[in-house]
């Protein structure tokens, strides 16, 4: 290990261009993160990753040998194992490690307290969870939301969907697959008591939280009461969903997403999923309205959608988030419902006013093509970490 220590012993963050290695299992965003990060002239290695924690290991320290990085990058700590050893190896190697967090980081890491190394650098898309994360021994925290991935200059004018430019669009699944994925025999109880407790049908913005005061006396541990959170955050996204479209008026109404839906609601066309990166963008840009109805893991922050689909050209109406005035103009570039009522009666009202449409969704497409695109969240991360970084590093003695 000391000739290990030794060897990785180079400065870091010392030039312009940095060599990232790039912890890869092909999530949401990382593409879209390689890319921008090559643009801002960085050398990423993409790694991908095994599911074997001592494979991954090995890979992960050949990598580093051979290509000498200046830090390792991923997302919500894939690659890592959840017992942490990994993540120690890599601190006493003093190699700096950037992780961002796009999803609620309790289902991931659980309490942490295995990765809250301080060579560690954590970014999350939950302004909430930053003091949360520190409280675990995490020392460098940052709040980052997510952003665009679809290509804010792409031509989504496809024939194929046309016949979406007078429809009302919602792409989304019944997150039922999440449910199944996370099941164990006595959650069924354990939901009926906390759905006694928690109305599903609302937009929840505390719910891990609702959910650990109702059942905290169930779990011996933490890791088993999160696990069991992220099975209530499914259901509770389906009901929510369901209550919410089944509440929808408007007859020319379009769904993609998985086939459970035709199991739970019954309204307009029914479509099979889409694929993210290459078929929904047309759908957004060919909708007249694309309604997003969040996930109720998220707390105050806002879902991919609300920068996806002003960048596609398309028209957004979403449920409202307290975030969203952090990151737009709430006022002439989103519009947003806080009820059923509202959400029909401003699909009714931008229907009958297609120039006030245009402009809020131009404006908003301006906002994310300024602010708001993947290559401005990894400028923030990289200009963060050279700050953390680029004087000195700190070293296990």
């Amino acid at each position: 290990m000391n000739k290990l220590k030794n060897y990785f012993s180079y400065p870091k963050f010392k030039s312009e261009s940095l060599k990232i290695l790039y912890l890869n299992d092909d999530y949401f965003l990382q593409q879209a993160s390689i890319g921008a990060l090559q643009e801002l002239g960085h050398e990423v290695y993409p790694l991908q990753l095994v599911r074997d924690p001592s494979q991954m290991l090995e890979r992960l320290l050949k990598t580093c040998v051979m290509f000498k990085p200046d830090c390792l990058m991923g997302i919500n700590h894939g690659g890592y194992d959840p017992e942490g050893k990994i993540a120690a190896i890599v601190d006493e190697l003093h190699l700096p490690v950037i992780f961002w967090y796009l999803d609620d980081f309790r289902f991931i890491i659980f309490n942490g307290k295995h990765h809250a190394n301080e060579n560690t650098a954590v970014f999350t898309f939950e302004k909430n969870h930053v003091a949360l994360l520190k409280s675990l021994g995490f020392e460098h925290v940052f709040y980052l939301p997510s952003a665009a991935s679809m290509r804010p200059h792409g031509l989504y004018q496809q024939g194929k969907y046309n016949y979406l430019k007078k429809a009302v669009s919602f792409v989304g699944n019944t997150f039922d697959q999440t449910k199944t994925l996370r099941q164990k025999p006595h959650y069924q109880q354990l939901l009926e008591k906390v759905q006694q407790e928690i109305d599903f049908t609302r937009l929840q913005d505390t719910l891990v939280s609702q959910v650990e005061k109702v059942v905290e006396n169930e779990f011996r541990e933490m890791d088993d009461l999160f696990h069991f959170a992220g099975f209530v955050i499914a259901e509770a996204t389906q009901k929510y969903r369901q209550y919410m479209l089944g509440k929808m008026n408007d007859s020319r109404f379009h769904l993609f997403g998985d086939p459970q839906w035709k199991k739970l609601v019954n309204i307009g066309k029914i479509h099979p999923p889409t694929r993210y990166e290459t078929e929904t963008p047309y759908v957004y840009h060919n909708s007249l309205i694309n309604v997003n109805l969040s996930s109720q893991q998220l707390e105050e922050t806002v879902s991919l959608r609300i920068f996806d689909v002003p960048a596609a050209g398309g028209f957004l109406l979403t449920d409202w988030k307290e975030s969203l005035i952090d990151l737009f103009d709430a006022e002439h570039e989103i519009v947003a419902f806080h009820s059923p009522e509202e959400m029909n009666e401003k699909i009714a009202y931008f229907r009958k006013n297609p120039n006030e449409r245009e402009s809020i969704l131009k404006k908003a497409r301006e906002r994310v093509v300024n602010e708001h695109l993947i290559i401005h969240r990894m400028k923030q991360m990289v200009e963060k970490c050279r700050k953390i970084w680029g004087n000195s590093l700190k070293v296990k003695s």
